[in-house]
């Protein structure tokens, strides 16, 4: 039976991501649809059946100055994480729900400087903090170049990161770790390698062939790479290869290429494998797009719909990896008409589900409720398919 959180709360979706640009920890933004605050413990129940306990931890933040006392009275989960309001530590009764919070198990995190300074004894209570790219005199004194030696006492997290820019610079500064997508500026940070294919699942690819593995798991790694994925649908459509028909599924691909010939496929691409870390995030997000996309479409949709969308969602970002516009991308590209309309025009019964798509990795907003509308598509639906696309195991590697 749907329970009234899921069914009701706005969730918006973004990584928290180490130095080493891999995703630690998911950050959900909890908003009530209806514009009252979201049920936090309500929804820390859902979530508790839903994500899985040994998946990558979620940290659940909702709006407003306070915590429901009520939280105090639900089971405790390890993987699942309360963001405290800083507002919270600026009184005796705030200070006193923090340690009874700390006190029941729960893995807390600072969401914000704290009003006043914190007693020592308080400092154990939080995971880390988190301080926006806005409010972050450290960064400031970096522009300015002035160092004014501010010091903290709790491991911070760098929220409102956007660009590759200000995620280096963030961890320059002493972030432990950055909470955003950091598209904005992809295209220019990148070089040519930085979109080749991710040199560990080439491997994996290469051990699996001689393995002799199932297509099918063969497609699943493959679907992990968005920079492999776009190639080898170019290669196998590419008239060199001489095939009577476009070939739109990797397992297809897969299957008509020939496990030998693949193989020598990727020790060509083993060879400009990228490097880079920096493009990770964006590779992270395409194949988490395309997960997502296909969860929304459902048990509503039949396969060949499923994998179109989820192709629609892989490409979404690829000019951002490729370092060239969409519309030059997919002239070297067979993609079915649905495709090219949703990404070159924003028209076709795809595009709605690229609006949401879209509106989920950020915090919710009046536009997610608007695009879910337009998409025929429920608060729930949206909400157990951003989980299945973000829990699956396969996003870690990615």
């Amino acid at each position: 039976m749907a329970t009234a959180a899921i069914s009701s709360t706005l969730l918006g979706y973004e990584p928290i991501v180490d130095r080493t640009r891999k995703a630690i920890a998911m950050r959900f933004t909890c908003r009530a649809r209806g514009g009252e605050p979201a049920d936090l413990t309500r929804l820390y129940g859902d979530l508790a059946k839903l994500w899985p306990a040994d998946g990558t931890p979620v940290l659940l933040r909702i709006d407003g100055e306070s915590l429901p006392a009520t939280l105090l009275e639900q089971a405790v989960f390890k993987h699942l994480w309360i963001e405290v309001p800083a507002a919270l530590t600026g009184s005796a009764e705030g200070l006193e729900m923090i340690t009874q919070l700390q006190r029941r198990g729960y893995v807390l995190v600072l969401g914000g400087r704290p009003v006043s300074t914190l007693p020592g004894s308080m400092l154990s209570a939080f995971k880390m903090s988190i301080i926006d790219v806005v409010a972050d005199r450290r960064l400031r004194d970096a522009e300015s170049g002035h160092d004014r030696g501010y010091s903290r006492s709790i491991p911070y997290a760098q929220a409102g990161v956007k660009s590759i820019g200000m995620l280096k610079k963030s961890f320059e500064t002493g972030a432990l770790a950055c909470i955003g997508w950091p598209f904005d500026d992809a295209i220019q940070h990148a070089k040519p390698s930085d979109s080749n294919p991710d040199f560990g699942t080439i491997t994996q690819l290469l051990s699996m062939i001689d393995r002799d593995a199932d297509p099918s798991d063969l497609e699943k790694t493959i679907r992990r790479d968005a920079a492999l994925a776009y190639r080898l649908l170019r290669y196998i459509n590419s008239a060199a290869f001489g095939l009577p028909v476009e070939i739109q599924s990797f397992r297809h691909a897969v299957m008509m290429l020939g496990y030998e010939r693949l193989k020598r496929w990727l020790l060509l691409m083993l060879m400009t494998a990228s490097k880079d870390a920096n493009m990770q995030p964006v590779m992270f997000a395409s194949f988490r797009r395309g997960l997502f996309m296909e969860h929304l479409v459902g048990q509503d949709g039949n396969d060949a719909q499923r994998d179109e969308v989820f192709i629609l969602g892989v490409l979404s970002l690829i000019d951002k990896l490729f370092r060239e516009p969409l519309p030059v991308l997919l002239e070297k590209l067979y993609v079915p008409s649905g495709i090219r309309e949703a990404l070159i025009e924003r028209t076709g019964p795809f595009t709605p589900y690229l609006n949401v798509a879209e509106a989920v990795e950020r915090p919710p907003d009046r536009k997610l409720a608007d695009s879910l509308d337009n998409a025929l598509l429920s608060v729930e639906q949206c909400n157990r398919a951003l989980i299945k696309a973000v829990t699956v195991r396969e996003l870690a590697a990615a």
